[in-house]
């Protein structure tokens, strides 16, 4: 498979899109729990993709119907570890850290992606993408450890959120393997996108009813600003329903590894938003990582571009 002019340009579009996204949930914490947060957000989600599915794309809905019992639960468990799983994981993990540090550790995703698809979908990967790959894992290990280093202790908050962001990685990739397959048996992006923020919406909103006292949610959402929904709603339409179908319509035509490549770029839309909005510093160990992670996308990208020309 070779990388499409349209896969590079959906994939340029969700770095963009994703990489503000870690300064957007920060803010946005401060207002909501990660469990209101989501609930919401799956939600509004859920709303807009729901009736855009039923509208125009009634032969994809009707192939539901055709899944097998089998090919029902492999969907379900792709919904949550892409939403759910993946997400929780995140936002709890953002709660504990920076917004740049926390960027910088879920655009290494592509790591476990491109080895994840060499390994189970016998996808290709070049000499320079294994050497891209080993640099910018080196720079991710000093973007996940540097608490550690540098404080000494195991358990500071910063250090727990950076594994949690660290774990959410690993869900992710779960969800790019499984997402794939679906899209592999002819089941359409936009069904697959459908499919997993509705069956996230239904599995958060059970976690919410037996771990939330839903009066003081339904009070909270009452009583906030309307500016303290911007959060929400980018997450919810722009980072959710628009980002996951242009990703799924990205991973129709390139391979799971050059598709993923270009989440590495998400610093240099997280960074200065973060630096800039939420006032928080560049540290030394994040221009050591930034440095290292760039240098693995250079190389582990030259397929895709080569392609492009």
């Amino acid at each position: 498979t070779t990388a499409t002019p349209s896969g590079s340009s959906f994939s340029m579009i969700v770095v963009a899109i994703w990489g503000m996204a870690g300064p957007v949930i920060k803010n946005t914490l401060h207002y909501f729990d990660p469990i209101t947060f989501l609930t919401l957000r799956f939600f509004i989600t859920s709303v807009v993709l729901v009736p855009l599915l039923l509208a125009t794309q009634k032969s994809a809905v009707r192939a539901l119907f055709r899944l097998t019992a089998k090919e029902w639960f492999v969907l379900v468990v792709c919904g949550l570890t892409g939403t759910t799983v993946q997400l929780l994981l995140l936002l709890w993990g953002f709660s504990l850290t920076s917004a740049i540090d926390g960027s910088l550790i879920s655009a290494t995703s592509p790591i476990l992606s491109t080895l994840t698809g060499w390994w189970l979908l016998k996808e290709h990967i070049t000499g320079r993408e294994r050497l891209g790959v080993i640099i910018a894992f080196g720079g991710s290990i000093v973007a996940v450890l540097h608490p550690l280093l540098q404080t000494g202790k195991l358990f500071s908050g910063s250090l727990v959120g950076n594994l949690l962001i660290f774990l959410s990685n690993v869900a992710w990739v779960a969800y790019v393997i499984l997402s794939k397959n679906q899209l592999r048996k002819h089941l359409s992006p936009l069904l697959v996108t459908t499919t997993n923020f509705f069956v996230g919406f239904l599995s958060m909103s059970l976690i919410l009813v037996f771990t939330h006292s839903l009066p003081k949610v339904y009070y909270q959402l009452i009583t906030h600003n309307f500016t303290v929904y911007f959060g929400v709603f980018y997450m919810a339409i722009v980072s959710g329903a628009l980002a996951y179908f242009l990703y799924q319509k990205a991973q129709k035509s390139i391979e799971t590894s050059e598709a993923n490549v270009f989440i590495y770029l998400q610093p240099l839309f997280s960074t200065p938003l973060a630096y800039f909005w939420l006032h928080e510093s560049i540290s030394f160990h994040f221009l050591v990582s930034a440095v290292l992670i760039s240098t693995g996308v250079i190389l582990a990208g030259t397929k895709s571009r080569r392609h492009l020309l």
